[in-house]
């Protein structure tokens, strides 16, 4: 199973960054974030089926490709916002952590927008 060999990576990522913390801090972070980017790549394909699947629900649906490319866009902010946030709190710097959340939320809504002006638009449309 993929997922003892993420978990496998994590925690020899995790033991390395530990050991290396106290001697090379500027190391250790280096560490952290090779093997954070190294689980990332070791999922990728899993992600791909998960799009593949998400690609199928749209045309089953007839969903608009525009609106499928904002919610592909809005999980991968929120996806990415996150990897972030985590690298800069295990490099001691939350309150960037902190800023960073806040300017991955401010784009999710801005990518949203599209998304809020078609519901209202649906709804002012069924009223009478």
């Amino acid at each position: 199973m993929e997922i003892i060999k993420i978990i496998g990576v994590a925690i020899l990522t995790t033991f390395a960054v530990v050991m290396l913390r106290g001697q090379r801090p500027e190391i250790a972070a280096i560490v952290g974030v090779a093997g954070g980017l190294v689980v990332l790549f070791m999922f990728i394909d899993q992600l791909a089926l998960v799009f593949d699947s998400f690609y199928s629900i749209v045309n089953k649906a007839n969903i608009s490709s525009q609106l499928f490319s904002v919610i592909l866009k809005i999980i991968g902010v929120g996806y990415i916002t996150e990897f972030a946030c985590g690298v800069c709190a295990d490099s001691g710097m939350q309150s960037l952590a902190d800023k960073v959340a806040l300017a991955g939320k401010v784009t999710i809504l801005v990518l949203a927008l599209p998304i809020i002006n078609s519901i209202i638009d649906l709804v002012v449309g069924i009223l009478p």
